[in-house]
């Protein structure tokens, strides 16, 4: 997810699978621009279908939410206020990894 500074949200999709899971694998390879300001955010399938029970899901929506409420924090101070939206909406019920990177473009 690509958080530019204008608050204009990217998605981008997968293009591998599990990182480190297989010795030789193929991927796309692609190129994105970073400006000055973007937030560029990695993370699990765990993040975005974190849920209380079977039906509602965190997804990508609170996730960008969550990321434009605290886009001008510290990278490190995002990732624990968008993991803690997590948990509190999972009522701390966890069913898979939270897994999220976060990368600030600098000028």
């Amino acid at each position: 997810m690509l958080l530019r500074q204008d608050g204009t949200a990217e998605r981008r999709a997968a293009a591998a699978t599990v990182v480190g899971l297989f010795e030789n694998w193929e991927c796309a390879v692609a190129g994105i621009e970073l400006c000055p300001g973007d937030l560029l955010a990695i993370f699990s399938d765990g993040v975005t279908e974190a849920t209380p029970d079977d039906e509602a899901e965190y997804g990508e929506a609170r996730l960008i939410e969550e990321l434009r409420a605290n886009r001008g924090r510290p990278a490190e101070e995002i990732v624990t206020a968008v993991l803690s939206a997590v948990q509190r909406f999972s009522a701390g019920v966890q069913s898979d990894d939270l897994t999220l990177m976060i990368a600030r473009a600098r000028a």
